[in-house]
């Protein structure tokens, strides 16, 4: 029996689907136990794992999913760790400090790595074939890393399943294709609880098993439903005006806070009306009401409508340059619970006609497109962000000079970019370069102004995100364990243009250089991979 399964791991929820090959469509697969249904809009029931994992403090039991939700006083017990929002700490916008756990360290990665590798185990169990394929999807802003952690941690205990990783964004648009026509031209709109993520797609010609879709815009935003959380805490905290001397006791609290705080979130995407409850370190019961308008005055207060609006508009613009204007946009996809919330879905109307707008399945849409495109829909996609080659300059400083752009189509069968390198001391023999990302300096707001995070003692709380660790997120150096790659024989001289490089960008979307020996008069280097791009 042949199974192909997707699989989306979010920071609140996680859905896991399978391809019915006779509806045509990604279902999702049933874990009784562990997942649970939860109202999307209009009241549509969809099945979702929550993305939790308790120890108990002897470090041999362990719970999952519904199986934590499904006992309030986990939270609260002195004897269990819980693990939640572990995929910040995969992607590497969260600070991670390991807990003790039975005599052993955990990281909240360690904690994510396990959750996965349980609820894959269980997805694969509740199939039943021999033939399996996994297609697991990882956020744009942080592909490269994501995917190596999938593949090489998650991926190890798949036993002889087939793994594949593709974009979240993409997935979703996939998860919508039922309603698609080839040329139609939609937009994405995923707001989860880590990310925003927004793709202009267009439908292509059918090819091979089924017809695919191309990404024409992409931009995004490190918000989510959990920032919106830890604001409606903070909110709380300051309207009952909640002791804040004994930090690790505030902690304590203000983790059991934001578990009220998403629920009163979830609540005002309905009601005009909500409660939060707090237990402060002396044992006291506080209840802060909190209507819809102080809900939206808090969003806007905050930046968070003011930065999906531009990330939005930043995505409609880029479409339309690439001839795609926001009028010929046949839908508009949201997905992800936080675009449940009305404030947002009225901004994402002034922007698009409200004719066009579904919010079919907000919760299943990544996971069942991963399970479609693991049922065989071809893919063709671009280079998500601007790529750069780093040298020094005149002055002895570092520049950047662009190298793959965002937005180019690959694979590329003509150079991207030709170069000539030259030694930079006398009887040098080994040169190569510095092959740069600038993801979110160039097409990915990375502003973001706190986190949360969870300390050693199992509290929480928020922490400021400082100039300088924007700045350390914006770039990354790519190639820095292996940055040359070329070999001088005789010894290159100073001054003089030794190699030219042509680069391309292969199928495996892999930046690959092609070497010719200047002074030798000969190719040394064939299309040889250098990094994986994104």
């Amino acid at each position: 029996m042949t199974a192909r399964i997707g699989i989306d791991f979010g920071t609140a929820n996680t859905v896991v689907a399978r391809w019915d090959e006779a509806r045509g469509c990604g279902v999702p697969i049933p874990l009784d136990g562990v997942d649970l249904t939860r109202d999307g809009a209009r009241g549509v029931a969809q099945r979702v794992i929550p993305s939790l994992l308790a120890y108990h403090h002897d470090g041999d039991r362990r719970w999952l999913g519904a199986q934590v939700t499904g006992r309030p006083g986990l939270l609260s017990d002195p004897d269990v760790t819980v693990f939640q929002a572990t995929k910040s700490n995969v992607t590497g916008r969260a600070v991670d400090i390991p807990r003790t756990v039975g005599g052993r360290r955990i990281s909240g990665r360690d904690a994510a790595t396990r959750f996965l590798g349980d609820v894959t185990a269980l997805a694969v169990l509740a199939v039943g074939a021999d033939d399996l394929e996994i297609v697991a999807t990882a956020p744009v802003e942080s592909f490269d890393t994501y995917r190596d952690w999938l593949v090489q941690e998650v991926g190890a205990g798949v036993g002889a399943a087939r793994l594949r990783v593709v974009d979240e964004a993409t997935a979703a648009a996939v998860g919508y294709r039922a309603r698609m026509s080839v040329g139609d031209v939609f937009c994405v709109f995923d707001f989860g609880a880590g990310t925003l993520d927004i793709s202009i797609v267009r439908v292509e010609e059918a090819t091979g098993a089924g017809a695919g879709v191309r990404v024409v815009s992409k931009v995004g935003a490190d918000i989510g439903g959990n920032h919106i959380d830890a604001l409606l805490a903070e909110h709380a905290v300051a309207a009952a005006q909640l002791p804040t001397s004994d930090p690790v006791a505030y902690n304590r609290m203000f983790r059991a806070l934001l578990a009220s705080a998403e629920t009163a979130k979830i609540a005002l995407t309905g009601a005009d009306r909500a409660v939060l409850d707090a237990v402060d370190p002396r044992g006291r019961t506080h209840r802060i009401p909190v209507t819809r308008a102080e809900f939206d005055h808090l969003l806007r207060e905050a930046d968070i409508l003011g930065r999906v609006n531009r990330a939005l508009r930043k995505a409609l613009e880029g479409a339309a340059v690439r001839g795609y204007p926001s009028a010929e946009l046949a839908g508009a996809f949201l997905v992800g619970g936080t675009s449940l919330i009305p404030a947002v879905q009225d901004l994402v109307r002034l922007h698009l006609d409200p004719g066009v707008l579904h919010l079919d399945r907000p919760l299943e849409a990544v996971a069942t497109g991963a399970a479609g495109i693991a049922g065989g829909h071809e893919l063709h996609d671009h280079i998500q962000h601007d790529y750069a080659i780093r040298h020094v300059d005149d002055r002895g400083g570092y520049e950047f000079e662009p190298l793959v752009p965002a937005g180019t189509p690959y694979p590329t069968a003509e150079p991207v970019k030709s170069i000539t390198i030259r030694a930079v001391h006398h009887g040098q023999i080994r040169l190569g370069i510095a092959v740069y990302e600038l993801t979110h300096a160039t097409s990915r707001d990375a502003g973001a102004d706190l986190e949360i995070v969870f300390d050693a003692h199992g509290g929480a709380r928020t922490a400021a995100v400082t100039a300088q660790a924007r700045q350390e997120r914006a770039t990354l150096w790519l190639n820095e364990d292996s940055p040359t790659f070329l070999v001088a024989d005789p010894p290159a001289a100073v001054g003089t243009d030794r190699f030219r490089l042509d680069f391309r960008v292969d199928p495996q979307k892999r930046l690959t250089v092609s070497a010719f020996d200047i002074e030798r008069r000969t190719w040394v280097l064939a299309e040889h991979p250098v990094v994986r791009l994104a």
